[in-house]
């Protein structure tokens, strides 16, 4: 029997490797929530990250943030395209899945999800955008999760589009249509499409299904570069008195300092990376070599704008960072 009031709080990210299975019965348990009927589950989500924006008080950190998470799932989506084609052509991968048995396509799944969402606070909360990553779902008939699969890949990997492909799912896609006639404000806007972008990132990088794949072959996992950001979220050593309420002292003060020892663990893992999209250096984790930053942007918007060469950073200029340089955002430009 599991305690209900534990199942308001999202599961934690350091959680997913000190215990898969745990983790991921906590998470079937919360999602069983957000789907249930007292909860309407989108609305909770979106109002939850509307908060987190206007409490930062960097609606430009949020708008930049969001930019980046388009152009990188759209460059992971084009990425996946073309390894998954490799793997259904070379490897006869669609056969060799469905012939494995639920015990072995579960395993690989939740090894997958543990992995990516130990990795970064936003993409183990972004599971709650993500009914489609029920474990009991995907295991048990292969074609579910070849079908998650293919409505992530690009018709032509050639070239990285604009725009992703947005996952489809009949609940979120009622929300998000009535939600775009009401979205006046730039904090909303952009809440909104983090709450997007996330659902599909998480889903597409497959950084879920993407991780599966290299895993049922036995291959490495992708790497997953999370990147330094400039807003750091308030770290509460104390419990918050609607935490308290809930859980009751002891137990809420024993969560504030797991949620607090484990964003400073993932932060410590977070690096600077080459901001042209083109382009996957990333900084030298003991510091050796500092990549040079966009002096305008940093000058007049604190924005941190960063290239490894001035190759990168011509491309990027010519790419698109001509349109943003030193310029505040709206939601349309990011």
């Amino acid at each position: 029997r599991h305690d209900m009031s534990q199942a308001l709080f999202v599961p934690l990210p350091q959680d997913a490797l000190r215990d898969p299975a745990k983790w991921n019965t906590d998470w079937e348990v919360f999602l069983s929530v957000l789907e249930g009927p007292l909860v309407d589950g989108p609305s909770h989500c979106f109002q939850l990250m509307l908060r987190r924006i206007r409490g930062s008080g960097d609606l430009d950190f949020w708008l930049s943030n969001y930019a980046a998470l388009v152009s990188n799932t759209c460059a992971i989506q084009c990425r996946i395209t073309d390894e998954a084609l490799r793997y259904f052509m070379r490897d006869n991968f669609e056969a060799k899945w469905m012939m494995a048995g639920a015990d072995v396509r579960g395993k690989h799944i939740l090894d997958a999800m543990a992995a990516v969402c130990s990795k970064a606070q936003n993409l183990n909360e972004a599971r709650a955008y993500c009914p489609e990553l029920r474990l009991a779902r995907l295991r048990l008939d292969g074609k579910t999760f070849l079908g998650l699969l293919r409505s992530v890949m690009l018709e032509d990997a050639s070239f990285i589009p604009s725009q992703p492909i947005f996952v489809s799912h009949p609940r979120w896609d009622a929300w998000a249509a009535g939600q775009r006639k009401s979205n006046n404000t730039a904090a909303e806007k952009v809440a909104f499409g983090d709450i997007l972008i996330l659902r599909t990132k998480l889903i597409c990088e497959c950084h879920v299904v993407h991780f599966t794949i290299r895993s049922f072959f036995g291959q490495d996992l992708p790497a997953l570069v999370v990147e330094k950001q400039r807003e750091k979220p308030k770290l509460h050593a104390t419990p918050l008195p609607e935490v308290a309420a809930l859980l009751g002292h002891r137990a809420a003060e024993a969560r504030a300092k797991e949620e607090v020892a484990g964003l400073k663990f993932l932060r410590s893992q977070r690096v600077n990376s080459c901001s042209f999209l083109g382009c996957t250096n990333i900084e030298a984790p003991d510091g050796s070599v500092k990549f040079s930053r966009c002096k305008p942007c940093f000058e007049k918007m604190q924005r941190q704008v960063l290239y490894c060469s001035r190759t990168c950073q011509k491309a990027d200029w010519k790419l698109r960072h001509k349109t943003i340089c030193s310029k505040a955002l709206d939601f349309e430009t990011a």
